[in-house]
């Protein structure tokens, strides 16, 4: 229980005082990340959320790509045969 109240202790001198909205998870997270600042935390917290939404929707842009490119190259090789004729 002490590494936690020195914690929070950190986490009040770095924001002169509680953050407003702070949880109990926002601290243990603010430990793990070693982030005492409150305004750094939500920052770091942003840049995950980020970087988790862009890991997501990266499997799906691959997947257009990939589906674009299917069907680029059927309607380019059905120009060439309509060319050839």
């Amino acid at each position: 229980m002490g590494r936690m109240k020195e914690v929070c202790i950190q986490i009040m001198n770095a924001n002169d005082g509680i953050p407003e909205g702070m949880t109990i998870e926002d601290v243990v997270r603010m430990k793990e990340l070693e982030i005492y600042n409150w305004r750094e935390y939500e920052r770091e917290q942003e840049r995950g959320r980020v970087k988790f939404i862009e890991s997501e929707n990266s499997g799906e842009t691959e997947k257009v790509e990939q589906i674009s490119k299917k069907f680029s190259s059927f309607y380019g090789e059905a120009r060439e045969e309509k060319g050839g004729e």
